[in-house]
């Protein structure tokens, strides 16, 4: 029985997809929704993230960043409410996407999670990575990957 879903949104037109999915599950299994978005860990050299002068520019790109991911859960919200989606709730992750979602799964012991994948050919989505590909090698979770 599905009870908990989880879906990853990253504005995207697939993550987009994936929420009105995931929206359309928790309707017709009555099960509670939980929408994620995770924002990525800013790579910057060790010497300059401890340098005085990075810091108000770290603190404004945080700002900024929980901004955007309030913004994109917000428009999720309001997409999954449209399907009819009412057990809803939002959470905002920070890290690498595919470990942050699949640390939130288990934490919050999900029975589904739902992902969008952006279709690169097989070529691209080798060379430069995947978050789908990635989040089914790290969770035991059902994973649901919409195209």
């Amino acid at each position: 029985m599905i009870k908990k879903i989880l879906v990853a949104t990253d504005a995207s037109q697939a993550s987009g997809r994936a929420v009105s999915f995931a929206a359309q599950l928790s309707v017709e299994h009555e099960a509670e929704l939980l929408i994620l978005n995770v924002i990525r860990d800013m790579q910057l050299p060790v010497e300059l993230k401890d340098a005085p002068e990075f810091e108000s520019f770290n603190i404004a790109r945080d700002d900024l960043m929980r901004k955007i991911a309030d913004k994109i859960l917000a428009e999720a919200k309001k997409t999954a409410k449209e399907c009819g989606a009412r057990h809803i709730q939002t959470a905002i992750g920070s890290g690498d996407p595919a470990t942050s979602v699949a640390g939130f799964a288990k934490r919050r012991r999900v029975d589904l999670i739902v992902v969008g994948t952006r279709g690169l050919s097989k070529i691209k989505a080798g060379s430069m990575g995947s978050v789908s590909r990635k989040l089914l090698d790290l969770t035991d979770v059902n994973c649901l990957v919409i195209r």
